[in-house]
């Protein structure tokens, strides 16, 4: 059986070797297959499909859910599928984020609850990361669900390591990697174990 992580560009591992990936030191530590499908630039839709899908299947042991920015969309312009942030934001993004952040978060935490739920009914444990803030009345919105997302806090040991200094001075390097993969590795053990 295998574990499954989802995410954008963090949990694919841009700007660090395959090996260093947070992915990869997990599945190392656990000596299991971890199949990684984390998509640079993807958004939490591509989360939830993917999950869907690998759900239908055997589910796996466990979850990595690590949501990528709740401002990222994808639009659709005719048939064609665009993944659009602030930087490559067309009218239509633009028109969605001027009527209000809600038009992005209320779905964002729609896709959260969703592969909570999924996870739940497959008796999968499931640990919902982001790797960054969130404003708390909505996280309280998931938290009234059951559903605890771990964010980072700024707090000793509730925070997520960045640098900037992964092989494109974008991305975050091995160090962050491997502390993220440290605080996964409590995470995991703990939903695990219970």
């Amino acid at each position: 059986m295998n574990g499954l992580a989802l995410g954008c560009s963090h949990t694919a591992g841009v700007g660090v070797d395959p090996s260093e990936c947070y992915v990869s030191l997990l599945a190392k530590h656990y000596n299991i297959n971890i199949i990684n499908t984390g998509v640079p630039g993807g958004n939490a839709n591509h989360s939830i499909e993917t999950l869907v899908a690998h759900m239908r299947n055997t589910p796996p042991k466990f979850v990595i859910a690590q949501w990528p920015n709740p401002i990222r969309r994808t639009i659709w312009h005719g048939h064609r599928a665009n993944n659009e942030n602030v930087s490559t934001a067309g009218v239509a993004f633009r028109s969605l984020l001027a009527a209000g952040e809600k038009n992005f978060i209320l779905p964002w935490l729609q896709n959260i609850i969703t592969a909570d739920t999924l996870c739940k009914l497959a008796d999968v444990p499931i640990v919902h990361i982001l790797l960054e803030n969130l404003d708390l009345k909505y996280v309280d919105i998931l938290n009234n669900q059951g559903i605890e997302l771990h964010m980072d806090l700024k707090l000793e040991g509730r925070t997520w390591l960045f640098d900037s200094q992964g092989s494109d001075n974008l991305h975050h390097s091995a160090r962050c990697h491997a502390q993220w993969a440290e605080r996964l590795i409590g995470l995991l053990d703990e939903i695990t174990t219970r």
